[in-house]
C-alpha cells in the first residue's frame, strides 16, 4: 500500500515538472537570422547574423529589435585595445508601429516606411527602416512576421573611418514578432 502512494506522488511530481518545464518554453523568444550587407561604392559584402529577436510588448506599439553585430563585420578595429577580441556590439532597434494598422494590410503585402532609433556603439541615433508584415498563423490570432531593411551608417556610430561612403542594411525576412 505504502509502495503504491509513493509511486503516485513520484508521478505526479513527475507530471508537475513535465507541465513546469511546457510553460517555460511558452515564454522562449522565437530568434531567426539576419543579414547585414555593406555597400560601398561598386561592391557589395553580405554576412549571415543569428539571433535576431523582434519583440512587441502587450498593449504596445514600440516593436523592438535586438541582434549582435560582430565588430569585424563592421571594420571596427579600437586602437585602445589593441589585441583584445571584441564580442562585437550590440545591435538595439526601437520603431513605432500600429499594430491594428498591421493587421489591417497583412494579407496586402504593403511595405511600411519609417524611422526608428538605433543604438549601436553607445550612440542613438535616427535611421530608415522599412518593414512588411506578414501573416503567422490565423488572422484571429492578430500574430504576424515582419520582414525588415534597416539602413545605416558607421560613421554615425563612431565605428569606421576607413569607409565613410559605405552603407550597411541589415535584412530580416519573415521572422516571428514575439509578444511579451
Amino acid at each position: 500500500m505504502n509502495h503504491t502512494i509513493n509511486c503516485r506522488w513520484i508521478f505526479l511530481v513527475l507530471l508537475l515538472i513535465a507541465k513546469c518545464s511546457n510553460a517555460q518554453d511558452h515564454n522562449t523568444y522565437q530568434a531567426a537570422d539576419a543579414v547585414v550587407l555593406q555597400v560601398n561604392e561598386n561592391t557589395r559584402v553580405e554576412n549571415r547574423l543569428k539571433g535576431a529577436i523582434l519583440t512587441l510588448p502587450n498593449n504596445s506599439t514600440q516593436l523592438n529589435l535586438r541582434l549582435r553585430i560582430p565588430s569585424h563585420l563592421i571594420n571596427y578595429n579600437p586602437a585602445d585595445n589593441a589585441g583584445v577580441s571584441s564580442p562585437g556590439f550590440s545591435f538595439n532597434l526601437k520603431i513605432n508601429i500600429d499594430p491594428h494598422e498591421i493587421q489591417e494590410y497583412l494579407t496586402s503585402a504593403k511595405t511600411f516606411v519609417t524611422h526608428g532609433l538605433l543604438t549601436l556603439n553607445g550612440t542613438t541615433k535616427q535611421v530608415m527602416v522599412e518593414y512588411m508584415p506578414l501573416p503567422n498563423g490565423t488572422e484571429l490570432d492578430g500574430d504576424f512576421n515582419l520582414s525588415m531593411n534597416i539602413r545605416f551608417s558607421p560613421g554615425d556610430f563612431n565605428l569606421d573611418d576607413q569607409h565613410t561612403n559605405s552603407l550597411f542594411i541589415i535584412m530580416i525576412n519573415d521572422t516571428p514578432v514575439n509578444r511579451i
